[in-house]
């Protein structure tokens, strides 16, 4: 029998303390896994992978035409983008989704960033998605930083990649 079982439980506190500072010994965040290592087509037919992209920060949005909050942030995703595209990188990845249809949602929404293709939704399963839209930010070293599944405002957007991909 312990005579003082809040002892063990001080001494579990103290090493998980201890562990989560070794895990950030530089004193800021941990970095987040890197992201999935597929090829995949952009939509000038290219083919590329988001590892090669690495050496930029990444706003990585998944998007489809059957999908309205999708349709709803793109015109945001542009403003940003057209506000920030200098510092960091905006990757659209069309999931899941017909080429007339996705084609016809850029076109109408005024996208300018760069565009790929999921048809298969791989990267969709490799980035674990769990709603649409999802946005990912990612490093400069290709790891994922921070996930966001939701809508994005033109706000939100610029407060998340002040908070996660700032220098």
């Amino acid at each position: 029998m312990l005579r003082h079982p809040w002892r063990t439980t001080l001494t579990a506190l103290a090493v998980a303390l201890l562990l989560a500072a070794c895990g950030a010994a530089d004193g800021g965040e941990a970095a987040g896994p890197p992201v999935p290592d597929r090829a995949f087509e952009t939509f000038d037919g290219e083919v590329t992978s988001l590892p090669a992209l690495a050496g930029d920060p990444l706003v990585v949005n998944f998007f489809a035409s059957w999908c309205p909050p999708c349709v709803a942030e793109m015109p945001d995703f542009q403003r940003v983008h057209l506000d920030r595209g200098d510092d960091v990188r905006f990757v659209g990845i069309a999931t899941q989704d017909g080429e007339t249809a996705a084609r016809a949602l850029v076109e109408q929404t005024g996208v300018t960033y760069d565009l790929a293709w999921d048809p298969e939704g791989a990267l969709f399963r490799d980035f674990e998605v769990v709603a649409m839209p999802s946005t990912f930010f990612v490093d400069a070293d290709g790891a994922i930083v921070h996930r966001h599944a939701g809508l994005l405002t033109e706000h939100d957007l610029h407060a998340l990649i002040d908070e996660h991909l700032a220098p």
